[in-house]
């Protein structure tokens, strides 16, 4: 079985009809088994398993990350975690998760000597199944998200960028929005806007974006000082940044109190030479935001004239 033609349907078949592969005597068939499928998949623009319709036996996966002498294999959970993100980027996969798959990834993120690694790649997965809403409303009932909270303070880039992935797609729900934001989760985020890492920014700000949707939540990124941090990379070479940048300043400009302050960072001349970028979602937002700073200015102007 060895090898880059090894499936998904493979790992569960082996072991399905050969439960000794658990044993400490074939955990390295088992690690060998498991890399034999991730590492053709690891790319997502050249993953066999990406590209095969239909959904993978997930639930295999998932009950081999229950098992108790297998979470104190750090290599083994690795690779059980890395077939899960694999596996979690089908949609119909996605939705075989559920409550029992939630749990088993978080019981090995609650391990007290959890490597960065491990955390990281368990982030992943929750990153990908929670663009299901089902999803997060069970990892809401978990203590999951403030796992992944308190994981954008740690010192590992990969683990923050993958925290804040998972987040972002949590906060596409507004129950999830209303969690993170209880659980001080916008102060981390705007801890990480000014990373040297552009992935970790770019993961960030995309969260932010997503919870500067509601008005608690704009009121937290201006007394945390996220207003100047954001009109700040606006001006970043990174489309993906100044687009999400854009799109919060353009919520947050709803508020008059952000509104003002916008205007006195000097933040329309960053957001005119966003309208003439080659990303739509950039201009999109940048003209949102430019409507919402200079839009009641302009009414009241021409309220005047009248």
């Amino acid at each position: 079985m060895a090898g880059a033609t090894t499936t998904a349907q493979d790992v569960a078949t082996e072991y399905r009809t050969n439960r000794t592969l658990l044993s400490q005597e074939h955990r390295e068939q088992l690690t060998r088994m498991l890399r034999s499928f991730v590492d053709p998949n690891e790319n997502p623009s050249t993953s066999p398993n990406f590209r095969a319709p239909g959904a993978d036996p997930v639930e295999c996966f998932i009950e081999i990350l229950h098992n108790k002498t297998i979470q104190r294999d750090a290599d083994v959970v690795l690779q059980l975690l890395k077939c899960l993100k694999i596996l979690s980027r089908k949609q119909q996969n996605r939705a075989k998760f559920g409550d029992d798959g939630i749990r088993a990834v978080l019981l090995n993120l609650a391990q007290p000597d959890i490597s960065p690694r491990i955390a990281a790649e368990g982030a992943n997965v929750l990153l990908n199944i929670c663009y299901e809403p089902e999803n997060v409303t069970a990892l809401l009932r978990t203590p999951g998200v403030r796992q992944l909270v308190n994981f954008l303070l740690d010192a590992d880039l990969e683990l923050q960028a993958n925290a804040a992935g998972a987040i972002q797609s949590v906060c596409y729900q507004p129950k999830g929005r209303e969690h993170v934001r209880q659980l001080d989760g916008i102060q981390n985020l705007l801890s990480l806007l000014g990373s040297s890492s552009q992935r970790v920014v770019a993961r960030a700000v995309g969260a932010v974006h997503n919870l500067s949707s509601e008005s608690e939540s704009i009121r937290i990124i201006r007394k945390y000082a996220g207003i100047p941090k954001l009109v700040q990379l606006l001006n970043s070479d990174n489309l993906q940044i100044a687009g999400s940048a854009a799109g919060a300043v353009q919520n947050v400009s709803r508020e008059l109190a952000s509104r003002l302050l916008i205007r006195e960072l000097d933040a329309v001349p960053a957001l005119a030479k966003l309208l003439s970028s080659q990303d739509v979602h950039a201009q999109v937002c940048a003209a949102g935001a430019l409507l919402n700073i200079m839009g009641p200015e302009m009414e009241a102007r021409a309220g005047g004239e009248g």
